[in-house]
């Protein structure tokens, strides 16, 4: 994945780059003194003199600093209406969020994976899942409540077409249709601990620190909220991203 970069040395890197949508586009900021400028103009609009100032580098290092980020169209600016000789800044872009460097190396490890699953369908297509997911993540936008809330909407749906009585019941059912849909191999440990092998929404994901499947949550707490009208909370404690075999979901029952 490519995305506009603005030059700059390493030393004046950020560990998290911030992403920014205009008009033009997206493009990444990394450098820790535009990023400061930008944190400046968040406040409101400034003179060049007032970015300088704050900023505390050099007239002609912060000339450069601004020309970039206008030419990147992350910031613009006008004349003074009392000072024709005066220019004021501000923003015009919007943030997006930030990415992580590792993310960008793993969503690379996706695509490898994505190659060898050639000529396999479901293979494929759990490779394709990962991708969108994991380059929204190296976007720099967090995708995990919407994919949590959209698990919600799945799980309630497929939940309303469960004749269950009970606890043990539903958890079978939950079971059978985990497995027999391709999502992983389901055990279940007195109602309150789910342990998922196999599972489709992490499986063969590189380890990149945290829990990845917010779907699956979702998906659990709207099944039992309308097999049984109990509402309860499914949390992910282990997980392939966070460097486990296996998913492991804790059910907190309110």
């Amino acid at each position: 994945m490519n995305l506009p970069l603005e030059s700059q040395s390493m030393s004046d890197l950020v560990k998290e780059p911030r992403i920014f949508s205009n008009d033009s586009g997206v493009v990444i900021i990394e450098s820790k003194t535009k990023n400061r400028i930008i944190d400046i103009l968040k406040e409101g609009e400034k003179h060049a003199s007032q970015i300088k100032e704050e900023l505390g580098k050099a007239k002609s290092t912060t000339s450069v600093h601004l020309s970039d980020l206008k030419d990147l169209g992350v910031i613009d600016v006008k004349e003074d209406s009392e000072d024709e000789r005066k220019k004021i800044f501000y923003l015009s872009s919007q943030l997006l969020g930030k990415s992580e460097h590792p993310q960008d190396e793993h969503y690379h490890d996706i695509l490898d994976n994505l190659k060898d699953s050639s000529g396999k369908r479901y293979e494929f297509l759990k490779g394709l899942f990962h991708l969108l997911r994991h380059g929204l993540d190296s976007f720099g936008l967090d995708v995990h409540p919407a994919l949590k809330e959209i698990g919600r909407d799945a799980g309630r749906a497929i939940g309303e077409d469960m004749s269950v009585n009970n606890r043990d019941e539903l958890f079978r059912e939950i079971s059978d249709f985990w497995e027999s849909t391709g999502l992983g191999k389901m055990k279940v440990k007195e109602h309150k601990e789910l342990i998922v092998r196999e599972c489709f929404d992490c499986c063969e994901m590189p380890k990149i620190g945290h829990t990845l499947c917010s779907l699956d949550e979702g998906m659990l707490e709207g099944v039992i909220e309308a097999a049984l009208n109990e509402k309860v909370e499914g949390v992910e404690e282990e997980c392939h991203g966070s460097g486990a075999d296996h998913c492991m979901f804790e059910i907190k029952w309110e």
